[in-house]
């Protein structure tokens, strides 16, 4: 006897076998062919095959098994017997059927909505997780509550669950205050399989807090904008020896009817000082597409402008944006007898497609009056950028300036340009800078000229990269005749060599050349008209050591070369060994310098002879680590320096920050000595200080107005409220998915909402209904009539139909199973029975079509007639007929299969 599988037979929940069977005797056989076959595996037809066989007589037959639900995954054993009429065993065989492991879980919520009238009762969130497979798992879910003071808030629980089975989850949290007060947010519940955390699903739940009145709260994606951040600092800092400084800041808005206002500020005031010092602090106000700013103002723009003023923006339809400004160029806001005498200036920009970052345009108009040059400068100028695609982008910068000079009574005109790009050419990627202005140029980078050109690309893992710098400093004065100039000159090429587990080396050569006049006193030359040079070229290598279990790392970099010294007519040997290492929250870092890398090293160390070798030793230690669920951060660290310039200097630091929902503390220490030959300095500055959490406010800059929303019964039809009709107290209305509970006179307010177009989403309660509504906010109080109209009601039930002697094994369950309703093959609602297997809706009039999801049923179960129409009127109970579920069964007639 051989037992052969028939490939023919493509589907998961059939087996098909030939039983090929030949008579080797002389004598007839007559028996039975019968199967031992593991649990969930149904023989197709009779359990047992009578055969007869003549001698030397061969046959095949095929046999057909059906895999049921409850089958296991894995290797299943399906034996097969030869028996004669008496029973005794002429034949055995056997085979092994793989049954590929099914692991699909589905979670759904229970309530996808949840009203709350109650902030001080918690809530309550119900998900039911469904082993769909045919093995058994356990699984971990996760709820994720969007709490402000609490961004970390995750509830875990974990469960096995068995095959078919299902099981629910209850999450219960009282939310926080600030929680609450939102009008309507979304609870995240996500389901893994463990050990891996294999993702296998997630579900959101929205939860609306009900109550008569409601503030508009807005987006929560600008949260973390600055304008939201409703708080105030003060701190005291006492330094060196009795020198005391005390400090308030802080910011906040609050939203007015046509925009809303935010104020940030600092005030200082230091043991030293007569008046406070106000500086950073300004009022804004905006107003839909004006922004108006009056305090001190900052700008960096190619003339910069700090000081106290005012400004004003206004963004246009098409996104075209203007900007002014006037700006009195004194820190203090509040300093008396110095109004214009530091220099004042005013700005004019405007800007084509101002939101769009890759194609804009702008142009600008910056004046500056200067008390110290006695000069006017005018600055006029235009900037494009323009991405031709998302890898080749270009930046171009031109400004023309002419500067008034009062006591040389001439104009001197004066120019500055600069570009930039970042591109890529096949695997190269390259991106540059190139910049000038003229020696007079009254602007923020006044007699430069710099070119910068970088190239990186990727060769079989190999990181290689060059860079070219060449710059020039020489700006000029009409203030003094001292003439500055400097240059500085770097090219470098490297590579870093492909990663060998967890170590990584790089390799690079640098040439380095900078001259200048700034130090010729320290050489002894007051020629000014001739520079000091220094230039080296260098090997620099890099060895790293990254291993992230451990939290460990290590990077240590050697750097060796050659530099001509202004003062030596021969090369010198210089280096650098840098050393650092760091352990989970420790870092050790050390540094060892032999020779000059700048001409300001080798021009303070010649001072010491023209021979001294410079030379520079540094060792610190830092520690950082959180603690209290990283509500308390801890960091501190020491270091230790020794050279020429500094001397031997120590310092240390010791910080702490405590971080609460209402409150936060900080302390702050630092000590410093410094102790050169008979210059010794000792420094020790400590701080404290506190910051309040207020309220967060979402501002809003568009105009706002009020919804009243009066809520009746309107038992007539007419859409008018009445004499006789009645008011609809504690009634719930849905605007923009933001819920409102009607007071006892049937009024729901929604304050601060900007003006545009909202919507009434239909609501059914206690058989009452609103419709569907469109409307606008375009004043200050907007009255909302809302008419309701009493609707229907739909009621049913399941029911469980079955033989309890022949019926496969089930699980007789009446609640979770989910029923859609639909209206013209829109879906209208999705509910859900309770215990009892009953159901309930409250629906407008109309003809709808209740089907249930046959998805919710339990394993082992169906339902022949799966949905029913039904046609509500107002006012009316319709009972649906019974959802009757059958239970599948243990044997199934199905043809016979003979050769």
């Amino acid at each position: 006897m051989e037992l052969q599988k028939d490939s023919s037979t493509q589907k998961e929940s059939l087996v098909s076998l030939v039983v090929v069977i030949k008579n080797t005797t002389v004598n007839k056989i007559n028996g039975t062919i019968s199967f031992i076959t593991p649990k969930g595996f149904r023989i197709l037809g009779n359990q047992d095959v009578e055969i007869e066989l003549l001698p030397n007589e061969a046959r095949h037959i095929p046999i057909k098994f059906v895999i049921g639900e409850e089958a296991v995954a894995g290797a299943s054993l399906i034996e097969c017997k030869l028996l004669d009429l008496s029973g005794k065993l002429l034949a055995q065989q056997s085979t092994n059927y793989t049954i590929e492991v099914n692991d699909t879980l589905t979670i759904i919520p229970l309530e996808s909505s949840i009203y709350r009238s109650s902030s001080n009762e918690p809530m309550v969130v119900k998900v039911k997780v469904s082993n769909k497979g045919n093995v058994a798992q356990n699984i971990t879910v996760v709820c994720k509550f969007p709490d402000p003071t609490n961004a970390n808030l995750f509830l875990e629980q974990k469960a096995n669950i068995a095959i078919k089975k299902d099981s629910i989850f209850t999450f219960t949290y009282l939310p926080s205050k600030e929680l609450a007060k939102q009008s309507n947010f979304s609870i995240r519940i996500s389901g893994f399989r463990n050990p891996s955390k294999d993702f296998f699903g997630n579900v959101t739940v929205d939860v609306q807090n009900i109550a008569s009145e409601q503030q508009y709260n807005g987006s929560l994606f600008v949260d973390l904008l600055e304008e939201t951040q409703n708080q105030i600092t003060g701190s005291y800092r006492n330094f060196g020896q009795g020198n005391s400084f005390y400090q308030i800041n802080g910011s906040g808005g609050v939203n007015i009817p046509s925009g809303y206002l935010f104020m940030r500020g600092i005030v200082s005031l230091s043991s030293s000082q007569e008046i406070p010092l106000i500086t950073n602090t300004n009022l804004v106000f905006s107003q839909k597409n004006n922004i108006y700013t009056i305090g001190n103002i900052s700008r960096l723009l190619e003339m910069t402008l700090v000081g106290r003023g005012v400004e004003y923006s206004h963004t246009f339809t098409k996104n075209e944006k203007i900007e002014l400004g006037f700006v009195d160029q004194n820190f203090n806001l509040i300093e008396k007898d110095n109004w214009l005498k530091n220099g004042f200036g005013l700005f004019a920009k405007g800007t084509l497609r101002s939101n769009n970052s890759s194609r804009n345009a702008s142009g600008i108009y910056v004046f500056r009056y200067d008390p110290f040059e006695k000069a006017k400068h005018n600055i006029l100028g235009t900037e494009i950028n323009y991405d031709f695609t998302p890898e080749w982008r270009f930046n171009a910068k031109v400004n023309g300036a002419m500067s008034v000079y009062e006591e040389k009574d001439f104009i001197k005109p004066t120019f500055a340009g600069e570009s930039s790009y970042t591109g890529k050419i096949k695997n190269f990627n390259m991106n540059g800078n190139y910049y000038f202005s003229s020696d007079y140029y009254p602007g923020n980078r006044r007699g430069s000229m710099q070119f910068q050109q970088n190239i990186a690309t990727t060769i079989k893992d190999n990181n290689i990269h060059a860079n070219v710098i060449f710059s020039n400093f020489s700006p000029k004065f009409y203030l003094f005749e001292a003439a500055q100039e400097s240059t500085n000159n770097r090219i470098e090429l490297g590579n870093r060599f492909p990663k060998f587990r967890d170590f990584s080396f790089s390799l690079f050569y640098q040439y380095q050349e900078e001259s200048s006049n700034s130090y010729n006193r320290l050489f002894g030359s007051t020629d000014l008209n001739v520079s000091q040079k220094i230039h080296a070229h260098r090997i620099i290598q890099q060895f790293s050591w990254i291993n992230s279990p451990s939290r460990q790392a290590a990077i240590l970099g050697f750097e060796t070369g050659v530099v001509k010294y202004p003062l030596r007519t021969e090369n010198q040997f210089q280096m650098k060994v840098n050393a650092n290492y760091s352990f989970r929250n420790f870092n050790v870092n050390s540094n060892y310098q032999s020779g000059s890398y700048y001409l300001s090293e080798y021009a303070f160390s010649s001072i010491a002879g023209p021979n001294v070798n410079y030379e520079k030793f540094t060792l610190s230690l830092f520690y950082n680590n959180n603690f209290v669920k990283d509500k308390l951060n801890l960091s501190s660290g020491i270091s230790y320096i020794k050279d020429i310039v500094y001397g031997k200097t120590p310092s240390a630091f010791l910080n702490a920050k405590y971080t609460g929902k209402v409150f936060s503390t900080f302390f702050n220490s630092a000590w410093y000595n410094y102790s050169n030959g008979a210059v010794v300095n000792n420094t020790l500055t400590l701080e404290v200080g506190v910051t309040l959490n207020l309220q967060k406010t979402l501002l809003n800059p568009d105009k706002k107005g009020v919804i009243k929303a009066q809520v009746f019964y309107d038992t007539n039809n007419n859409n008018q409220f009445d004499a006789n009709e009645k008011v609809a107290p504690n009634y719930i209305i849905n605007i923009n998915k933001v819920a409102l509970q009607t007071n006892d006179d049937g009024v729901a307010s929604y304050k601060q909402v900007p003006y545009g177009a909202y919507f009434l989403k239909q609501l059914v309660q206690d058989s009452w209904y609103y419709d569907d509504t469109a409307f606008e906010v375009d004043r200050r109080l907007l009255n909302l009539a809302i008419p309701l109209h009493q609707s229907g009601k739909i009621e049913g039930k399941v029911s469980f139909a079955y033989n309890a002697t022949t019926s496969v094994s089930f699980e007789q369950r009446g609640y979770g199973i989910s029923f859609s309703i639909t209206k013209d093959n829109q879906l209208i609602q999705k509910i859900y029975t309770n215990d009892d297997g009953k159901f309930i809706s409250f629906l407008p009039t109309a003809k709808y079509v209740i089907t249930i999801d046959e998805k919710s049923l339990p394993a082992n179960t169906f339902c022949e007639k799966s949905s029913h129409e039904v046609t509500l009127k107002a006012g009316e109970i319709i009972v649906v007929p019974e959802f009757v579920i059958r239970v599948k069964e243990k044997k199934i007639n199905t043809k016979k299969f003979f050769n």
